[in-house]
């Protein structure tokens, strides 16, 4: 059986579950907020084994530490926590760490530092810095090649339904409590590249049909894009799935945050090549100044009165050489009869 959405002629329920996903999200963030990661937050980072216990135990027996947070690493009947605590200005963190140690063993009988590290706040500032850089340079790019790539109202498509999948993502991840990391930002950039290149095959779909019949109507050809590549994006989509489903069970840790972010992300990302990019092309194509079904139509007469103009140009090749030949053999027969007038003649 095959399956087709009427993609432009639902545009309203598209696009309008979009805009309640990002509010959404946005709301997420600004209410809930982030938890930040030792990467992007200063302060020390220590990694226990404590046989026989539960976290609250823990987060009770740590509870004195200014800030201190704790959480479960692997699965709960591993008993590894990671304990984090804010160093504050002038604070020797080596005096934090004792003091950790000195909590725990007074509430523990038997315990194990598995690893402990310590960031900067300059170090995290700059990190933050440096992360929101590469997600605005990538999207920058990225405008930058769909413009080049198709027209300007493609690369705004493409945009704003990375955009959309960038903003869902990170208000998911506050509504998980995943911690924000270099992992998270890694994920984050993965979903703008996987969702970028199903769009760009749904609007190379779009192009080539404008140009195979650039007089149909403009809903016609992309939902003929979103169809004809339906079955393309959904396998795709499918083995990444597939491929990442066993990171999301069995790992724990960051990498598990990183498989969970990358199957929301991508069920996301397909959601937007798919309904929003395309619904924000039609909007866009319609407006007089970035009409690309009169575009590609100026495109075409370009190319045609390019191919007109050089067929001329080797037609009148072709007639200066038919020409030329012409009056060398006109000069030839002319030396040759004039030869034979001029050759002594036998009389008999």
């Amino acid at each position: 059986m095959k399956i087709s959405f009427n993609v432009v002629a639902r545009r309203t329920l598209y696009v309008g579950l979009a805009c309640i996903l990002v509010i959404a999200s946005i709301a997420l963030v600004v209410f809930k907020g982030f938890n930040l990661g030792i990467d992007f937050e200063s302060g020390l980072s220590v990694s226990v084994r404590v046989e026989n216990s539960s976290i609250e135990d823990v987060r009770a027996a740590v509870s004195s530490i200014e800030g201190v947070r704790v959480q479960n690493v692997g699965s709960s009947d591993d008993g590894r926590y990671q304990i984090r605590a804010k160093v504050s200005e002038g604070q020797d963190q080596r005096d934090v760490e004792a003091l950790v140690n000195e909590l725990l063993g007074k509430s523990f009988s038997s315990y194990t530092i598995l690893e402990s590290s310590f960031i900067g706040a300059k170090f995290s500032s700059s990190l933050i810095t440096g992360s929101i850089k590469a997600v605005a340079i990538a999207l920058a790019l990225i405008l930058v090649y769909v413009w080049v790539r198709f027209r300007v109202a493609y690369a705004i498509g493409s945009i704003v339904a990375l955009i959309h999948d960038v903003v869902l993502l990170f208000g998911f991840i506050s509504l998980m409590g995943f911690e924000i990391s270099s992992t998270t930002i890694a994920a984050v950039l993965t979903i703008i590249g996987y969702s970028l290149n199903n769009t760009i095959v749904i609007f190379d779909r779009v192009r080539e049909s404008i140009k195979g019949d650039n007089t149909q109507e403009l809903s016609t050809v992309i939902d003929y894009g979103v169809n004809s590549s339906l079955s393309r994006t959904t396998f795709s989509s499918v083995t990444t799935l597939l491929a990442v489903l066993p990171l999301a069970i069995l790992a724990s840790g960051d990498v598990r945050s990183f498989a969970i972010c990358m199957i929301f992300g991508v069920v996301v990302g397909t959601y937007s090549s798919n309904f929003l990019a395309t619904n924000i092309l039609y909007v866009l194509g319609k407006v007089p100044a970035l009409d690309i079904l009169k575009a590609q139509e100026e495109e075409d007469l370009s190319d045609s009165a390019m191919a007109k103009r050089i067929l001329d140009d080797e037609k009148k090749v072709i007639s200066f050489e038919s020409e030329k030949l012409a009056k060398a053999s006109k000069k030839e027969k002319k030396e040759k009869r004039e030869k034979n007038d001029n050759d002594p003649k036998i009389l008999v």
